[in-house]
């Protein structure tokens, strides 16, 4: 990427430039440095360097994210010399994984970026279930990944998702304020974490912990923060539409905060949820917000509900 140095920016180093005025992680500008690739008016130079206000700043990254481009049909709601917003369907993975190494999401967007003269590295910014539909937002430039990976973790790229859960929920609004960890055992599921682990877990954790094996947070009694919110927005008998906003991103956070309120989602038998009206967990990302990272412009970007999530929610009507 390529930025202007600002005249106030005038007798700041190199390095405060790119980690406070540009956002970059210090991981991305360790990668640059090592390759070569941070330039100051097309020459390299030393994060030491102090800047006069006016130059071009260049970083460079080797390329990264790369799947074989497949030709996935993609919907692209939005798209710009730096971002790619596209609705995904339902049952759809975004990237590859062991059990699904192609026809993902990715592989679309990386067929579509080729066609388009790009260069075919599909960088999601943020995931969600392969059963859940809606908003993905991809990054074309490891720099501009960068720094929405970093809106992403201070909670300043909006995330809003509509869900029907079982039942009639019976407030009107809430927050779940539940951290989360993995159910010992199983290959993907979550649970809220509450009490300690059993002493036969807790031996085994540490076995895997003093033997050098890296364990995530969210193999530990305590887990990892996850805060929800939400608020209903049509009530039927048997079902209840919520709106969603994710203050955290953790694996399953709203499958499981549902069901933790005695709600899972239509669909969801993982988590306690019927699919008498649904095959799949009744979750759709409608809605994303965030400041461009180039532009500074304000980006909202809305999906409507699915043929199978509209034919539900008209049955609901219908009952």
């Amino acid at each position: 990427m390529r930025f202007v140095v600002e005249p106030e920016a005038r007798g700041m180093r190199l390095s405060k430039y790119l980690f406070d005025r540009l956002k970059l992680s210090r991981t991305l500008v360790r990668k640059a440095k090592a390759a070569g690739g941070i330039l100051v008016d097309g020459r390299p130079a030393r994060t030491s360097h102090v800047l006069a206000g006016g130059e071009v700043v260049e970083v460079r990254v080797v390329q990264e994210g790369r799947v074989e481009p497949e030709p996935v049909p993609i919907q692209v709601v939005w798209e710009d010399p730096y971002l790619l917003v596209v609705d995904k369907p339902a049952g759809m993975v975004v990237h590859p994984v062991r059990d699904y190494v192609s026809g993902t999401l990715a592989n679309g967007v990386a067929y579509h970026l080729l066609q388009s003269g790009s260069d075919p590295v599909a960088r999601p910014v943020q995931r969600i279930d392969r059963e859940t539909s809606g908003l993905v937002l991809f990054a074309k430039e490891p720099a501009v990944a960068g720094l929405l990976s970093r809106e992403l973790e201070r909670q300043k790229l909006e995330r809003r998702y509509i869900a029907l859960v079982e039942g009639a929920v019976a407030a009107d609004a809430g927050t779940v304020d539940k951290p989360l960890r993995r159910v010992w055992g199983h290959p993907v599921a979550r649970e809220v974490a509450e009490g300690p682990r059993t002493p036969e877990q807790e031996r085994l954790l540490a076995e895997a912990a003093a033997a050098g094996r890296a364990l995530r947070e969210d193999w530990t009694a305590a887990g990892q923060p996850a805060v929800t919110h939400w608020r209903v927005l049509r009530r039927w008998p048997a079902a209840t539409m919520l709106e969603l906003r994710l203050e955290t991103g953790r694996t399953h956070q709203i499958r499981v905060h549902m069901a933790h309120l005695g709600h899972p989602l239509l669909g969801d038998e993982l988590y306690g949820g019927s699919r008498r009206l649904i095959g799949r967990q009744a979750l759709h990302a409608a809605g994303l917000a965030f400041a461009h990272p180039v532009t500074g412009e304000m980006m909202r970007f809305e999906a409507p509900l699915p043929p199978d999530l509209a034919d539900l929610v008209a049955r609901l009507d219908a009952s």
